[in-house]
């Protein structure tokens, strides 16, 4: 690999590492199992690199997205080590400190609905629960928090739970060093680019020539238009003078 796109996917990958703790906490908190998680980062990240996505809001979305989608589909096959280490309490927020009194479990549902944003029902499905416990879970997780809140707190339930949610998402606790993920993405990413450009300029040449087709037949379909209709030739009826002078001249050469 030349140093030229070896500095280019650093300058990439340097993109995506404001996000990386968000992500990769999303994945496990998702599959449930490090390695699964870690499997799934890495593949989310390979994505969208192979989307050439730019950098900016939509960047940032495209690799939730991507990493959410990955992570569910892993999830889906043969579970690993549940290793999800819950929410830790910090000791400076009261939310904080209610959700780490709760079970495992319950812990979980709360992290993938404020945090990942999962409804109830895809709860159920990723965690293999019945929806109605994961209702009934979180509905009496904020029965209990709305009592213990300060009262000038309890009306904000929903914001302070995100909030609480957002922030350990983007903890570096626990998570994979970069280094790591980004030797295993650069070897991945070195191996497609050769294909893909290959690919991209059959493409790039397929379309040059149907767009070549199109234009020749426009060019000839306006010269049809265009023609004026062809007038066919008639021939002059005689005139009476000419008459007159063809039966003259017939007449003159009679014999005597």
């Amino acid at each position: 690999m030349s140093e030229q796109t070896a500095s280019a996917l650093r300058a990439w990958f340097r993109r995506v590492e404001p996000l990386y703790p968000e992500l990769f906490n999303t994945a496990h908190v998702i599959c449930g199992s490090y390695d699964q998680a870690e499997d799934a980062l890495r593949g989310a990240i390979l994505e969208v690199w192979a989307d050439s996505a730019e950098g900016g809001m939509g960047f940032r979305e495209k690799l939730r997205g991507a990493v959410r989608e990955e992570a569910l589909r892993l999830s889906g096959e043969d579970a690993g080590e549940y290793t999800w280490p819950g929410f830790t309490d910090t000791g400076d927020d009261d939310m904080l400190g209610l959700i780490c009194r709760e079970d495992p479990e319950t812990q979980r549902f709360l992290m993938l609905r404020h945090g990942v944003g999962m409804s109830p029902g895809r709860i159920s499905v990723v965690t293999g629960l019945p929806v109605s416990l994961v209702r009934n879970t979180l509905s009496r997780f904020e029965s209990r928090c709305r009592r213990r809140l300060p009262a000038r707190e309890r009306g904000r339930f929903d914001a302070l739970m995100a909030r609480a949610a957002k922030r350990q998402l983007a903890s570096r606790d626990g998570i994979p060093h970069p280094a790591a993920v980004y030797r295993a993405f650069e070897s991945e990413a070195s191996n497609l680019r050769a294909p893909t450009h290959t690919v991209s300029k059959i493409v790039y040449h397929l379309l040059v020539l149907v767009m070549a087709l199109v234009c020749a037949a426009l060019f000839w379909l306006f010269a049809v238009l265009v023609q004026p209709p062809t007038l066919q030739e008639q021939t002059p009826e005689p005139t009476a003078e000419a008459a007159f002078q063809i039966e003259t001249t017939y007449e003159s050469e009679s014999p005597a």
